[in-house]
């Protein structure tokens, strides 16, 4: 394994719950200004995957792998995984916005930076230091800091998510890292006939 893995103990982390999403993007909106100061649901490390058909809704977020497939793909070594917490976590000073760790992340959970951000290249989710903005602000609970021991949740979670993002792929015959590395709206994307 290349990077720079070294075991954590992560005791908590985000999980949705895609019965309580309503798609209202106030999470992403936190996120995003907390990360950069604007509010826009573009620029964040959250998006929010939208099911017109079937009206499910479901938040795209950083699951801070037990081997993060980003950490393994840096060439760069800018994404790490702290020991001490066991949080994935970006170096901006190493990153060179190369997109590597987009392609690598299963979940689609890293984005660009926002054009004409001078601090960083991408978007990583680091849980806001301990006090999500997105969990903080989630008024239906979709979103919530779980307890690492709390196995089915976390791993519902998980599952969840990745299927959700799977889904959205299928039904944009495209990539979701694709779309964000391409500063598309995740909600202007079409359905391909």
């Amino acid at each position: 394994m290349t990077g720079n893995t070294t075991p954590g103990k992560l005791t908590q982390r985000l999980t949705v719950d895609i019965d309580k999403c309503t798609g209202c993007e106030c999470c992403a909106l936190a996120c995003s200004f907390a990360k950069t100061g604007a509010y826009n649901v573009d620029s964040g490390c959250i998006s929010v995957l939208k099911f017109d058909e079937s009206g499910v809704d479901c938040p795209v977020i950083c699951q801070q792998c037990a081997e993060p497939r980003c950490v393994e793909a840096c060439p760069r070594h800018a994404l790490s995984k702290q020991s001490s917490s066991g949080l994935v976590i970006l170096d901006d000073a190493f990153c060179d916005g190369c997109g590597i760790c987009l392609t690598a992340c299963p979940y689609g959970a890293i984005g660009p930076a926002p054009a004409g951000d001078e601090k960083r290249r991408i978007l990583k989710c680091d849980l806001c230091g301990g006090h999500p903005a997105c969990v903080e602000w989630c008024e239906t609970g979709a979103l919530s800091l779980t307890d690492k021991s709390e196995n089915v949740p976390l791993n519902n979670s998980s599952i969840n998510v990745l299927m959700a993002v799977k889904r959205f792929e299928i039904d944009h015959q495209t990539k979701l890292w694709k779309l964000r590395l391409g500063g598309q709206s995740l909600k202007k994307s079409k359905r391909k006939a």
